[in-house]
């Protein structure tokens, strides 16, 4: 295998020679990568799974079309992108999750993913859960793109460069976008940075 490729590129050649056990440990990698992106990006964990498992559809079925061209994780992030962007289309105005929905008993509620009750007293898992609430909401309410951007770089630790290949702008785009979520979830949690 060539020197310059990452080990999950070297992976999905070999899978996409028939080594079927490549794949499963591609799998295994970056299932909860790819499910944590999605949870962040689509809101909720069911629609996340299935755009987990839907991601993984489409890596499988593109292995004999596989070419290295980047790192393969910028590759898979671009596909899960792809397919938020897809669920969030097909998704009927009545599924829609309001942001003013105030039902903490959903399964998939921000407050699940605090710290375990027992090691936070409770006027402190309080305010945690409400910074949890508003961080999401605010992240929720950016235009797709800063979204994506924020997602990409904060949670996912990629560069200007790679978020760039992903979303299919240039680098300089990359850091506006960032810059221009910024300033808006600056102005968004004011409340919370004043405290």
């Amino acid at each position: 295998m060539d020197d310059n490729l990452d080990r999950d590129a070297e992976l999905m050649l070999r899978f996409s020679h028939g080594d079927e056990t490549s794949f499963i440990t591609l799998v295994k990698a970056h299932q909860q990568r790819v499910f944590a992106f999605a949870f962040r990006f689509l809101g909720n964990a069911a629609d996340a799974e299935d755009a987990a498992q839907e991601v993984f559809i489409k890596v499988y079925n593109a292995a004999d079309k596989y070419t290295p061209k980047a790192k393969f994780t910028t590759w898979l992030f671009a596909i899960t992108r792809n397919t938020c962007l897809n669920l969030l289309a097909k998704r009927k105005p009545g599924l829609l999750v309001s942001l003013d929905d105030k039902d903490d008993s959903r399964e998939d509620s921000p407050a699940l993913q605090v710290a375990d009750p027992k090691d936070l007293p409770p006027p402190e898992l309080l305010i945690k859960n409400e910074q949890a609430l508003a961080v999401k909401n605010a992240l929720d309410s950016l235009p797709e793109n800063q979204r994506t951007a924020v997602l990409l770089c904060r949670y996912e630790d990629l560069s200007y460069e790679a978020i760039a290949e992903v979303m299919g702008c240039s680098a300089k785009a990359v850091k506006s976008l960032l810059n221009r979520a910024k300033t808006s979830l600056k102005e968004k949690l004011s409340g919370f940075l004043k405290t």
